[in-house]
């Protein structure tokens, strides 16, 4: 049950972090 918790977690994080990435991706990378 933790490591489903998690996963989404992971998953919902990292659809914020690629939605910013690509909004402005290169302020980002500098």
């Amino acid at each position: 049950m933790e490591i489903y918790y998690i996963r989404i977690l992971i998953g919902t994080l990292g659809i914020l972090f690629f939605s910013i990435f690509f909004r402005e991706p290169p302020r980002i990378i500098k």
